[in-house]
């Protein structure tokens, strides 16, 4: 089976082991995640999921070189139903491994870990018509809002890693949600500006000095990345298919990111930062693998796997890329640098949008 380096070429795709052999990472580094509400949620007696991790145009369609299953999702023991008992969104967090999962009783979406752990960043609808930005202690306490948008959701919060600024996104026009824009904020919600329109799901680089971000400007949704003061917007991908959530490697090598553009399941694909040697790193035929994360070190990768659910309800005119659009039962996986899958959540306990951090409180 390829690893990550051999299968892009790109040997500073992770933290190099004389770095890694000087600090070992953290007990406290976790993975924060979503208990998701979606509108069907369903229960199985087994969760299922079937990958493969070649790289394109490898194996063969019996025994595909580097394939991965747990179980099949042809298992005539998977059957799905409707539950009437759905919860609604609240964070989490966990062990890399999925060991100690622990509920921070928070309502909410999309979380981001300051860079010193002391505190979370997420969404949430419930004070407004529209979702606002909130920020809150690792244990779930002190909870403060710092937007007050008026026109849409506001999602998406994603800590610089010099903790001087928050990132996110907001929506201009609601029903169905239209042109997002970009804006970045102090992380006490002062000093709001405007980075980009048309886009979603923004990444720090490294060094905070660019942002990644997925677009429909041209039509479909494509990674692009601009200077984080919004100059310098330039297009990374450029294909038939539908790219979105990018995540910066925290070498800055390499932007991890999500495209159906070989199928019809949205896969995880790599590429350089520059948007070149593009190329598939993980996928299924039967689930869509969205919104993936890096550890702080590099060496993992999580993302939420999905299996759809009955009809699914797209709304026409919304600028969400699929995997903000989907509803079923996800699943929480992480992909290692020896290529292999590790599952951490089943269809009784459902999971998605995963972040890493180091939470201060959390041993």
């Amino acid at each position: 089976m390829r690893h990550f380096k051999t299968t892009l070429q790109i040997s500073v795709i992770f933290v190099v082991a004389a770095c890694l052999s000087q600090t070992a990472a953290p007990p406290s580094e976790k993975i924060v995640f979503v208990r998701p509400d979606p509108m069907i949620t369903t229960s199985s007696s087994m969760a299922m999921l079937s990958a493969d991790t070649r790289g394109s145009g490898t194996g063969t369609a019996d025994s595909p070189k580097g394939s991965v299953g747990i179980n099949s999702v042809d298992n005539p023991a998977m059957q799905f139903h409707s539950s009437s008992d759905a919860k609604m969104n609240l964070l989490a967090f966990m062990n890399p491994d999925g060991t100690g999962i622990t509920d921070l009783h928070v309502n909410g979406f999309d979380p981001s870990v300051s860079p010193d752990g002391a505190r979370i960043a997420f969404c949430s609808l419930r004070n407004d018509q529209y979702s606002q930005i909130y920020a809150m202690n690792a244990d779930g306490s002190a909870q403060k809002r710092l937007t007050n948008i008026s026109t849409g959701d506001a999602c998406g919060p994603v800590w610089s890693h010099d903790g001087k600024k928050i990132a996110f996104y907001q929506f201009a026009l609601p029903n169905p949600s239209r042109n997002p824009a970009i804006w970045v904020m102090d992380p006490d919600g002062a000093n709001l500006k405007k980075l980009t329109e048309h886009a979603i799901s923004p990444s720090w680089s490294p060094d905070d000095r660019q942002i990644a971000f997925a677009s429909n400007r041209a039509g479909k949704f494509q990674i692009f990345a601009m200077n984080s003061d919004g100059s310098n917007v330039r297009r990374l991908t450029e294909d038939k298919g539908e790219d979105s959530s990018p995540a910066w490697a925290p070498d800055g090598a390499s932007i991890l990111f999500v495209s159906d553009r070989e199928g019809e399941h949205p896969a995880l694909f790599l590429m350089a930062a520059d948007g070149s040697q593009q190329h598939r790193l993980v996928f299924s035929k039967r689930q869509d693998f969205c919104f993936p994360a890096w550890s702080l070190d590099g060496r993992l990768i999580a993302f939420s796997s999905l299996n759809r659910v009955a009809t699914q309800f797209i709304t026409v005119g919304e600028e969400r890329p699929r995997c903000e659009m989907w509803t079923g039962e996800y699943q929480l996986f992480t992909f290692d640098a020896d290529g292999k899958l590790h599952q951490l959540t089943n269809t009784k306990y459902m999971a998605m949008k995963p972040t890493f951090g180091r939470l201060a409180t959390a041993h």
